[in-house]
């Protein structure tokens, strides 16, 4: 389904077929007779877009050099509203490259968290339809979101939506970036793109070394709750069973605990969702007044105070530049395992500094007193 109806008969049969929507139904939105809508068969769209999503690595990259073209000769981007952190989307606004009578103006595309960006949609889209977003709509297709997130294979998910009448370029404020959250409102629910991203293979045994050497590691991330509590079970934080409750918090559920309880988290917790860089530094505070030595990652700008706070700062090798400024260790592999290798090295070069020191002790003093 083309999003705006534009007539692709110019256009090449291969060019047609990229401006094709892969995950369409026209059967996926029908009212009964008494004319509610039969949310049952919103599970087959989610069904097109898991089977489309679970190829995402192999089959979208090619779609989108194809699509890429196509999209260039229908719609021309004016400008870009950046993702921010509170709102958890970004949008481009984009115009008809040339007139048609199927064409309405202007349109802006979305993408962002799923539980952010569906919380602003009224509408979805349905094969070459639209239909409301009824309240079970809604909790049926998060519901297969979280599921595609804490399920076996822990998809990293991305929600895709359009507002199909925007307001006008001139009366949109594009200092303010307080206000992109207005204009991304009133959205039509288009799809869920789910990504695997799995944990390199290596990880989960060094964890375990980890534990062993009487290391806590933490995972701070920016993915929702159940994907990271997910990803904790496959890498051995927590177990296959075990409760998380106390155990994993999301930034707000974090913001909504006293300064006190705030500390027992940090104490207790091994797997804090959602953050902001704001939580890093919080968490590094905490963690210190109970006397711990704490090693920070971050690749971000915003992750340069917490950085800078821990006893040991480490900057990924493929992030910013002034997060490796503000670190003492830089990642050059961006690999975990490489911490753990630096660990296990350090405190073998501390244990002959030791005993070094004895030796020369034991060996030396009769000569001294002699």
């Amino acid at each position: 389904m083309n999003v705006f109806d534009t007539d692709l008969q110019a256009l090449s049969p291969v060019e047609r077929a990229g401006a094709c929507n892969a995950v369409s139904g026209d059967g996926a939105s029908e009212t009964s007779g008494e004319g509610r809508e039969n949310t049952e068969d919103f599970s087959f769209l989610m069904k097109l877009v898991g089977e489309q999503a679970r190829v995402a690595g192999s089959v979208l990259p090619a779609l989108t050099c194809l699509d890429l073209q196509v999209i260039k000769q229908l719609v021309r981007k004016e400008f870009t509203l950046e993702f921010s952190r509170d709102r958890k989307s970004m949008s481009v606004y984009c115009t008809p490259t040339r007139p048609h009578a199927a064409v309405q103006g202007s349109k802006m595309f979305v993408k962002g968290a799923p539980e952010s960006v569906i919380e602003r949609c009224t509408s979805v889209r349905v094969g070459s339809r639209t239909a409301p977003l009824t309240p079970t709509s809604r909790e049926q297709i998060l519901a297969k979101i979280r599921d595609w997130g804490s399920g076996s294979d822990t998809l990293r998910c991305l929600a895709l939506a359009t507002r199909d009448v925007p307001p006008r370029k001139a009366d949109m404020e594009l200092d303010d970036c307080s206000k992109f959250v207005q204009y991304e409102t009133d959205l039509t629910f288009v799809g869920c793109v789910g990504m695997l991203d799995p944990p390199r293979p290596e990880v989960a045994g060094c964890i375990a070394r980890c534990r062993q050497a009487g290391i806590r590691v933490v995972m701070i991330t920016g993915d929702n709750k159940g994907t990271a509590v997910a990803i904790c079970r496959r890498l051995g934080i927590f177990g296959d069973t075990e409760d998380v409750a106390g155990k994993a918090y999301t930034g707000r559920e974090f913001d909504d605990l006293s300064p006190e309880q705030q500390r027992h988290a940090c104490r207790t917790a091994c797997c804090f969702a959602r953050v902001e860089p704001t939580h890093k530094s919080r968490i590094v505070e905490n963690l210190q007044s109970f006397n711990e030595i704490t090693a920070m990652t971050g690749d971000g700008v915003n992750d340069a105070p917490a950085l800078k706070k821990a006893e040991i700062g480490i900057a990924m090798g493929s992030g910013t530049a002034v997060a490796k400024s503000a670190a003492e260790m830089v990642l050059s592999d961006d690999n975990f395992a490489s911490i753990v290798a630096a660990v296990e090295e350090g405190r073998a070069i501390y244990s002959n500094m030791k005993q070094f020191i004895r030796y020369l002790i034991s060996s030396n003093v009769g000569e001294v007193v002699w």
